[in-house]
C-alpha cells in the first residue's frame, strides 16, 4: 500500500520505508489546534465554492471541454512544504519539473498561506485542481490561493510527453478519474465535519501544529494513497517548519455522501531517522560540486548537488532521490583551509530575483542562494534579525537544484569549503565540498 517502497524497492533503507508504509492505510485526515472545540470558523472557501470560481477561469482555457479529475485543500497552522513529503516515482522529477512548469503558487512551488479556521469548517486558504480535456489531450491545473484563482497554461497528456505528472495512478484509466466531482453530493464542509467529529481530536490537538488536507482523485504524494471513492481528509505534521521524527498521523475516509467509512490512528517517520526507531537506519548525503566564477567584487560558487540516501555507516550512497529533506534541517559553514569557520554575512538577494546576477557579495561575509534546477530562485541562507538561517522557512532539498556560495572577491578562497551538517537529532545530514 505504501507508496514509497515503491520507488525504492531497489535500495536497502528498508526499514525507514518501511515504518512510513505502516502508517500509509486507507485515506488520511489532518488537523490542527484550531479544531477543538467553540464555533465553526471559516478560513476560505470550501471545495464547492473555490471550485466554482475556479471553472469560470478554466472555462476560457483554449483546448476544452475540461472535466474535472483532482481536489487538494490545504489548511496548514504553520508554514509548510507539500514537498517534504515525498512523490512517485521520484521526488527530484516532480518538484524540478512541475515547480519549472507552474509559474505561481502550487504543491510544487512556494509556501502555502496559513489557515486560521476550524478544521471541520472544511474551509482552506489554499486550493488546487486538476482538469483534463479528451479532446486536446491537455491537463489544466488551476488554484484558488485567498481568494486569487488562476488557470495556469496547459500541459500534454500523457506523461510520456511532459516530465511533470506526479498524477501517478490518472494515467492507467482517465476515464474513471475525469468527471470526478459530479459523484459527490457533500461538499468538503460536511467531509470534514465528520472526520473531525470521528478522529481523536487530542491527538492531533497535542502535539502542535498541524496540516489538514482535504482530497480526492488519484494521489500525487508517495506516502498516501488514491482517494477512489469519497474523501480522503488527512491530518499530518511532516513538511511543518521545525517539525522531525516520528509524528502522529490520524487517517480519515469521508464517502461521498459525508459519512465516515474508517479511521486510522496511525504513526509515520517524517524524513530518514538516524538512530532510536529502528532497527536499521540511514543518513542523509549531500553529493556537490563546485565551479567557482568571478564578476565584479564578488565571488559565487556554484554547487549543483544531490541528496543521497546513505547506508548506515555512511560509507555507501544508495539512492540519489531522498525524500523528506527540509531546508530547515539543514546548517550551512564555510570553513578556511585550516578547518575555521569563516564569518557569515545577511544575503543581498533575500528575495525572488530574476537571477544570480542580482545576488552580489556581502563583504563583511558569506551567504548562500538556493536556486532550483533551471536556476530560479528559492531560497537564501545566512545573517538575519533573528539569526543564522533560511529566509523562506520551509521547503524540500532535492536532487539537482543547485547552491551558491557568494563571497567577496578580497578573501583568498583557495582551500575553503563548505561544510553541511543537521540542525535536528533524529537525521544525519553530511556533505563537504571544496571551492
Amino acid at each position: 500500500m505504501m507508496r514509497r517502497s515503491h520507488i525504492h524497492a531497489a535500495i536497502v533503507l528498508a526499514v525507514a520505508f518501511i515504518a512510513i508504509s505502516a502508517t500509509v492505510l486507507g485515506f488520511w485526515l489532518y488537523a490542527t489546534p484550531h479544531g477543538a472545540g467553540g464555533a465553526l470558523k471559516a478560513d476560505g472557501p470550501t471545495l464547492f465554492q473555490a471550485l466554482a470560481s475556479v471553472n469560470q477561469s478554466v472555462k476560457n482555457v483554449t483546448g476544452g471541454p475540461w472535466s474535472l479529475f483532482s481536489a487538494w485543500g490545504v489548511a496548514a497552522q504553520a508554514p509548510f512544504s507539500p514537498n517534504v513529503l515525498g512523490y512517485y516515482p521520484r521526488e527530484n522529477v516532480t518538484v524540478n519539473s512541475c515547480g519549472q512548469e507552474f509559474n505561481g503558487l502550487t504543491l510544487w512551488n512556494g509556501s502555502i498561506p496559513l489557515f486560521t479556521g476550524t478544521f471541520a469548517s472544511g474551509t482552506a486558504p489554499f486550493w488546487q485542481f486538476g482538469f483534463l480535456s479528451n479532446s486536446s489531450q491537455e491537463i489544466v491545473v488551476a488554484t484558488d490561493v485567498a481568494g486569487v484563482v488562476t488557470a495556469l497554461p496547459p500541459i500534454p497528456y500523457p506523461a510520456s510527453d511532459n516530465p511533470c505528472f506526479p498524477w501517478y495512478d490518472f494515467y492507467p484509466n482517465p476515464v474513471h478519474w475525469a468527471g470526478w466531482i459530479s459523484q459527490h453530493p457533500a461538499d468538503s464542509s460536511a467531509a470534514a465535519a465528520a472526520a473531525w467529529a470521528a478522529v481523536d481530536q487530542n491527538a492531533v490537538v497535542k502535539p502542535g501544529p498541524t496540516v489538514e488536507i482535504m482530497t480526492m482523485g488519484p494521489d500525487v504524494f508517495s506516502a498516501f494513497n488514491d482517494v477512489a471513492s469519497g474523501y480522503g481528509v488527512y491530518f499530518d505534521r511532516c513538511g511543518v517548519v521545525n517539525v522531525a521524527g516520528v509524528q502522529p498521523q490520524p487517517t480519515v475516509a469521508v464517502s461521498s455522501n459525508g459519512i465516515v467509512t474508517s479511521v486510522v490512528n496511525a504513526t509515520t517517520i517524517c524524513a530518514v531517522p538516524n538512530s532510536g526507531h529502528h532497527a536499521a537506519d540511514g543518513m542523509y548525503d549531500l553529493v556537490l560540486n563546485a565551479t567557482t566564477t568571478t564578476w565584479g567584487e564578488t565571488i559565487q560558487a556554484l554547487l549543483p548537488f544531490q541528496v543521497g540516501l546513505a547506508a548506515p555507516n555512511g560509507t555507501v550512497v544508495l539512492d540519489y532521490d531522498g525524500w523528506g529533506l527540509a531546508n530547515w534541517m539543514v546548517a550551512l559553514n564555510v570553513t578556511s583551509s585550516s578547518g575555521h569557520p569563516l564569518p557569515i554575512g545577511s544575503p543581498n538577494c533575500a528575495k525572488w530575483v530574476l537571477g544570480l546576477d542580482q545576488c552580489p557579495a556581502n563583504l563583511t561575509g558569506w551567504y548562500a542562494v538556493l536556486t532550483s534546477s533551471s536556476g530560479e530562485w528559492l531560497n537564501d541562507y545566512g545573517l538575519s534579525s533573528t539569526g543564522i538561517g533560511w529566509s523562506v522557512p520551509v521547503d524540500a532539498l532535492v536532487s539537482h537544484q543547485q547552491l551558491t556560495i557568494v563571497l567577496p572577491i578580497s578573501w583568498a578562497v583557495s582551500g575553503d569549503n563548505l561544510v553541511v551538517s543537521s540542525t535536528v537529532s533524529t537525521s544525519t545530514i553530511r556533505g563537504s565540498v571544496g571551492l
